[in-house]
């Protein structure tokens, strides 16, 4: 505004003096003593006030802003709204949302419980007897219970054998890690033989098939322990069997009522007959060796090896 003022001023002494310089000499002067007025009257224009000033200042006009584009309105709008969303989520996360951390119970540890190791034992490995007669082959079974027995016997008795020649069996029960037993052959097949018999025999015993041209036949060949008394427990046994045999509950008659006796290369052998075709039984007491044979011809080849190694 003082600027304004000035300039005014200014513009106004300019007309002065290009009018006084117009003048003539005589009017000059009397021109400046009416201009001259004593310094003390010359008034002191005071300072216009404020509103002067704004006044002032509106008559000098600003250029106007430019009105913004109507995407940036729509843009400055969008991030507002979006900066007033996250702001109230925020708050609404921190007082409504957020929990406090909880505490994590540890359990207390557990003593880790060791089982004990279980022992193995280990089974001691059956062991085999060598053979009491000379074989062509040995096929060994193994079963968990006695009443296998017939099923291992019977399926070999249709197997290849050249005749002549014996095949051994051996049958290991696991279940009691052994080998079977006399007594588990007689009870497997039915047989009713006293036990009174078995006591006195080796529990090591060579069980074979035969092959002969009527077909296959069961041996027998064991040790004697104690001889005493066997003689008359056999002869018992006949009494048993003179009317027939019973064999996995098979009924099988005797052709002959009573046993007969018969020698070959001095031994003597006795045996009762249920089938033409060599079949019925045969047994012998001969040096330490007790024999028991489903066939004559066996019998005979059986004394035949032992006398061999003698």
């Amino acid at each position: 505004m003082q600027k304004d003022i000035a300039r005014l001023r200014e513009i106004e002494a300019q007309k002065e003096r290009e009018r006084v310089a117009a003048l003539k000499p005589g009017e000059v002067k009397k021109e400046e003593e009416k201009i001259r007025v004593p310094a003390e009257r010359v008034p002191e224009i005071p300072a216009p006030p404020p509103e002067a000033k704004r006044v002032g200042e509106a008559l000098i006009p600003k250029p106007l802003p430019k009105k913004p584009s109507p995407f940036k309105k729509v843009l400055v709008r969008g991030v507002i709204v979006l900066l007033l969303l996250l702001i109230f989520s925020f708050f609404y996360w921190f007082f409504r949302v957020k929990k406090p951390p909880e505490e994590e119970a540890i359990p207390p540890a557990e003593e880790e419980i060791v089982p004990p190791e279980e022992e193995i034992i280990e089974k001691p490995e059956i062991s085999v007897s060598p053979s009491l007669i000379s074989v062509t082959e040995t096929k060994t079974w193994e079963i968990s219970q006695n009443e296998e027995i017939p099923g291992v016997i019977y399926p070999l008795m249709g197997e290849e054998l050249p005749l002549g020649s014996f095949l051994r069996i051996v049958i290991k029960n696991t279940s009691e890690n052994r080998l079977s037993s006399l007594e588990d052959l007689s009870r497997a097949f039915k047989i009713e033989a006293p036990e009174e018999i078995f006591q006195k025999l080796e529990p090591d015993y060579t069980l074979a098939l035969y092959s002969q041209e009527q077909g296959k036949r069961v041996t027998f060949v064991t040790k004697i322990k104690e001889k005493s008394g066997l003689t008359e427990l056999l002869k018992d046994w006949e009494s048993k069997l003179e009317k027939g045999i019973s064999i996995s509950g098979q009924e099988i008659p005797a052709l002959t009522p009573y046993f007969k006796a018969a020698n070959y290369q001095g031994a003597t052998f006795r045996y009762q007959t249920f089938s033409k075709d060599d079949f019925g039984i045969c047994y012998s007491i001969f040096n330490d060796y007790f024999i028991l044979t489903s066939s004559g011809e066996s019998m005979l080849k059986i004394i035949d090896k032992l006398v061999e190694y003698e």
